[in-house]
Formats: C-alpha cells, sequence, structure tokens
C-alpha cells in the first residue's frame, strides 16, 4: 500500500526526557519513549518497568466473589463435580487449562467442555448442560461465555445445576440465572480494573479462592504463562493489572516453560520462547485458535494442561496437523476470494466475496488478508443449504458493524464491534444486501474511504539501533494494545543486496537496508504483504521507512531485525 499518509507523534519536550535520564540513567530513546507515554518520574519509570504482583487489586473487590468463593469452597470439600465450560478461541481454552489444572491438583473431579464451533456455535449450549448433567456436575463454571446465554442457564438452572459465570464481554441490561456472575464490567461491580481478559477473571477467582483453602499466591502465579497467552492473542489493553499479568506471565514463559508450550514449539521447529506479545499472536496463537477452527479446541485445552512430555509431544503433532490444514485452507482461500474481488467493480466502498462451502473457520483471516491488498471494508461469506454465514472486516473510520445494523431487515442475525463483525443471511437477500450495504457506508463516509495513515513515535537513524539499546528498549514492553510497539521512521537508506521477495508466491519483500552514511552498519528487513513492490524499490536510489523492531534467534545467534510498516522513495528536503 503506497497511498498512505505519514503521521509523526507528537515529540516529547527535552526538559522531561532530560529530568528523567537524569534520575534514571536509562539511555535517551527509551526516556523519550517513556514520556511520550505519561511516563516522566522516577517514581512511575521503576513502576513501568518493573510492575510488581503486588499492586494488583484485591480480587474480592469483584461483584459477587464472596459467594463464589464460598460455593466453590464447598464443592471441593464436599468432592462434587465440576464442569469447566470454555470458549473454542485462546482466552476461553488457556482459561479451561487454568481452572481445570488448578482444582484438578486439588483432586477435584473435572469436566472440561468447548463446545465445537459449527455444532453448538458461541457460548454455553444446551448440549454442554446435558453433558454436565449426565456427567453429575452440580457447578458449572462457564470461562470466557456465559453473560449473555440467558437460555442454556436457564436449562441448567432446571437441573439444579449452579453456575457460576466468569467472563469479560459487556453484558446487556439482562443478567443470566446464575448461581453468580462474575464480570468486571457488569453494573455495580466496582472492581477497580475493568479491562481482564477471561482468563484475567479466571485468575481472580483462583486468587480469591487460594486463602480459603489454605494455598498460597504461588498455586495461582504457576499459571501466569497462560494469563499472557491469553492477553496476547486477545488484544486487551495491555494497561494496569493487564501490564502486571502480561509481564509476570511472559516471565513464567521464559522460564519454567509448561511441557505443552515447550511441545508446541518444538514441533513447529521454533527454537526459542516467546519473548513477546508479538511472538505470541503469530506463533503459539494461531496454532492453540487453529484447533477451534479446523478440530476440537479441547485438543489445545488438554495440550495446555499437560504435564508428561511424550502425552504432551502426541498433542502437539495433533495441533500442528490442525494448524497446517487452517493455513492450507487459508491460502486456497485466499487466491479464490482476490480472484473474486478483482473482477468486481473499482471505486467502491465495500467488498463483498462469497463461495459455496468454503471454510468457516478461515473466513475471518481471509477477509483481513482482503482488506490489507485492497483498503476498505470487506465481508466473506460461505454458501451452504441456501444460507451465506461469514465475516466482516474494516478500516479505520469506517464502522462495518453499523452499517450491517442499518441493513438488518435484510439479515438473519449479526454481532460484533466498529473494525469486526459476524453476519447471517439468505442468499437470496445477497443482491439486496450488498447494495444496501454499499448505500450505507457510502453514507456514513461521505463517498471517500478515509485515506489509511501510518504513525511513527519518532524518527532515528539505523546507526542507532544495536543490540545494546534494543536490551533496554525491550523492558518498555509487554507491547500491545495501549502500550503499542515503539514505531520508527528512518529516512534516507539504501539496500546493501539486491532485494528479493519471499514466501507463498512472493508475497513478502526482503531487504537488507543501510543508511547512505555507513555501509558498515546492515539490518535485515522485512515487509509482510509488500512483494508486489520489489520492482518500485529496485528503481529507488534512496528510500524511507517506517518499521518497528525484532530480534531474531538463530542457532544460539540473534539479530535486530526490522519489520516495515511503510515505505517510499525518498525526496530531499523532506
Amino acid at each position: 500500500m503506497d497511498n498512505l499518509n505519514w503521521k509523526p507523534a507528537k515529540p516529547p519536550t527535552k526538559k522531561a526526557v532530560k529530568a528523567l535520564i537524569k534520575d534514571t540513567g536509562l539511555t535517551e530513546l527509551v526516556a523519550r519513549i517513556l514520556v511520550q507515554r505519561g511516563v516522566a518520574s522516577l517514581n512511575g519509570a521503576e513502576n513501568f518497568l518493573k510492575p510488581k504482583l503486588e499492586d494488583l487489586h484485591d480480587p474480592r473487590l469483584m461483584l459477587n466473589m464472596d459467594k463464589v468463593v464460598g460455593r466453590l469452597d464447598k464443592a471441593i470439600r464436599n468432592q462434587e463435580r465440576i464442569m469447566v465450560y470454555g470458549d473454542y478461541d485462546v482466552d476461553g481454552t488457556t482459561s479451561v487449562a487454568m481452572v481445570a489444572s488448578f482444582l484438578e491438583a486439588l483432586d477435584v473431579q473435572i469436566v472440561p467442555y468447548i463446545p465445537m464451533r459449527y455444532q453448538e456455535g458461541y457460548g454455553v449450549s444446551k448440549d454442554g448442560v446435558d453433558r454436565a448433567r449426565k456427567s453429575g456436575c452440580t457447578v458449572l463454571i462457564t470461562l470466557d461465555c456465559g453473560t449473555k446465554d440467558f437460555e442454556a442457564l436457564d436449562y441448567a438452572s432446571k437441573f439444579g445445576i449452579d453456575t457460576i459465570v466468569c467472563d469479560h464481554h459487556l453484558p446487556g441490561e439482562e443478567i443470566p440465572n446464575c448461581f453468580a456472575l462474575l464480570n468486571p464490567k457488569q453494573e455495580g461491580c466496582h472492581y477497580p480494573f475493568k479491562e481482564l481478559s477471561g482468563a484475567g477473571v479466571a485468575f481472580k477467582m483462583l486468587s480469591a479462592l487460594v486463602p480459603e483453602i489454605g494455598l498460597t499466591m504461588d498455586s495461582v502465579y504457576d499459571h501466569l504463562d497462560l494469563l499472557a497467552l491469553s492477553i496476547g492473542a486477545d488484544l486487551v489493553d495491555i494497561t494496569g493489572e493487564n501490564r502486571i499479568l502480561a509481564y509476570h506471565g511472559m516471565q513464567n514463559l521464559k522460564e519454567s516453560m509448561r511441557p505443552g508450550i515447550r511441545a508446541m514449539l518444538q514441533v513447529a521447529g521454533i527454537n526459542q520462547a516467546p519473548s513477546t506479545v508479538r511472538d505470541i499472536s503469530f506463533t503459539l496463537g494461531p496454532r492453540i485458535n487453529a484447533a477451534g477452527r479446523v478440530g476440537h479446541a479441547l485438543t489445545a485445552a488438554k495440550l495446555l494442561m499437560e504435564t508428561d512430555e511424550r502425552g504432551a509431544l502426541e498433542l502437539a503433532s495433533q495441533l500442528e496437523t490442525m494448524n497446517q490444514a487452517r493455513r492450507d485452507l487459508d491460502e486456497d482461500l485466499t487466491e479464490e476470494a482476490l480472484a473474486q474481488m478483482a473482477e468486481q467493480p473499482p471505486k467502491r466502498c465495500c467488498t463483498v466475496v462469497t463461495g459455496e462451502g468454503w471454510h468457516r473457520g478461515v473466513l475471518g483471516i481471509v477477509a483481513s488478508r482482503l482488506v490489507e491488498h485492497q483498503y476498505c471494508p470487506t465481508i466473506v461469506l460461505s454458501e451452504e443449504n441456501e444460507v451465506l454465514t461469514g465475516s466482516a472486516r474494516s478500516v479505520p473510520g469506517v464502522d462495518i458493524h453499523r452499517a450491517i445494523e442499518e441493513c438488518s431487515d435484510l439479515i438473519e442475525q449479526f454481532g460484533g464491534h466498529p473494525m469486526a463483525a459476524g453476519l447471517t443471511l439468505k442468499s437470496e437477500n445477497l443482491q439486496a444486501f450488498k447494495k444496501a450495504l454499499e448505500e450505507a457506508i457510502i453514507h456514513q463516509v461521505e463517498g471517500k474511504i478515509p485515506k489509511p495513515t501510518v504513525s511513527y513515535h519518532m524518527e532515528i537513524s539505523l546507526n542507532d539501533l544495536s543490540p545494546t539499546m534494543y536490551r533496554e528498549f525491550e523492558r518498555i514492553g509487554p507491547f500491545g494494545p495501549g502500550n503499542e510497539v515503539p514505531v520508527f521512521m528512518a529516512a534516507e537508506v539504501v539496500t546493501a543486496v539486491p532485494p528479493r521477495t519471499v514466501g507463498h508466491g512472493g508475497r513478502h519483500l526482503k531487504l537488507v537496508v543501510q543508511s547512505t552514511n555507513n555501509p558498515s552498519h546492515r539490518f535485515e528487513a522485512i515487509g509482510f504483504g509488500m512483494g508486489e513492490r520489489i520492482d518500485e524499490v529496485r528503481a529507488w536510489r534512496t528510500f524511507d521507512i517506517v518499521f518497528t523492531l525484532a530480534k531474531n534467534t538463530y542457532r544460539g545467534r540473534s539479530t535486530l531485525n526490522l519489520h516495515l510498516r511503510a515505505i517510499k522513495a525518498h525526496k530531499a528536503g523532506t
């Protein structure tokens, strides 16, 4: 995409940066980033760079927590059977692994359960409740779901099952019929931090339980690695408590890796533990999610709970097979969708592509690929039995959920948020829906999709980059929403060797770049999805780049790499 607006962030004041350097001894680069993020004092920098578990809020501040702890304590003492029920994504899967393995260590009889994505749908299903009833479960703990599953929870109550809903999704006006609802976003809950992941709420539940049953917090802290996975994959804000939990969870991942994660990395041929939240999003997250997309998510939960190395390798191999199947489906379907998109009229404000029997597990991924290829909101639909089901992805400045809502008379059901949504409609309504959606988006953006922008925090020279600088730079992490990875701009760089493309179909651009005034200081750079721009780059004498930093370790040797966000020819005087 070469039509980007390049937008620098407001620079920090030199006085504040100098004061922070004097107080902390930090390098200028790190001090500048911290001041940009509102951290300008010695105490603030210490708390930011070394988050403390002691600063977590008291879990009993969460509404209904005392009631939940009392019920779980009773269930443990009476040796009741408990179903641990989670969603099929990474957040739900890690939540199930965390709670189930914790309770199993107390010799509690556990029935772990994750619904089949296509047969049972999202949330708590009647099939799941029936399984709990037939298994003799008297307590049902829902994780990362349940807040709006009214019908299924009513069904559970008829059989005398006490349901504890442990969730983080925004509730509506109605509260489900359950024994207790743990959700920091519910009305009347004064818990100070509202942005916990689903696994974060589960962690709080276990944290409140351990003093009641005579355990130390170490028994819960052992599961912080799972919490880091959920935070990284679910894209919750890495601020407040999430920053503390992610920071210590990443430490757990590095220092005491559980057999399931070690096996997952081994069969994938990955030689190092994830060191950033981005690593989770690109390595472990997709593999865990693949189980729910093309197999059964319970496989991933069992892998994360596995304590035997051989058993972990067997499950990890199954998961890798599922992930490869997911990737093959993704690539094949993307090619079909791109071909269909190329045949559609130009200058439209929305792309809608459909295919018979397209695998629903990868529709959202494919929609994102199409948005990358052609910058406009995109919907990918699969047709089965005269019904279209699919996923929508948008671009900043276009509320795709609102646009779909304006076409609700043509849709069977839909849900989501401004940047992503899911929907179902009858095939007979497709053409009318496409027309109505295009009109809704045209009205919303006044006929023109907003031009994409690439923002960067500061301009630097490639000569300033070094392994020493990067080690201090890492202290600002974990990075994610609310604590974005710093983005840099370097002007007037050149290629040290001829550019090339890599990946399926030459999709990615691979460069070795250097400053014009330091030919010995070279860095490998990768532009994901930029392969088609290779001829442009070959023709440029010098160019400017926007990038983030990444560390690549291969056979014990680490190098500093650049991940390109944008690239353009350098213009003298800019």
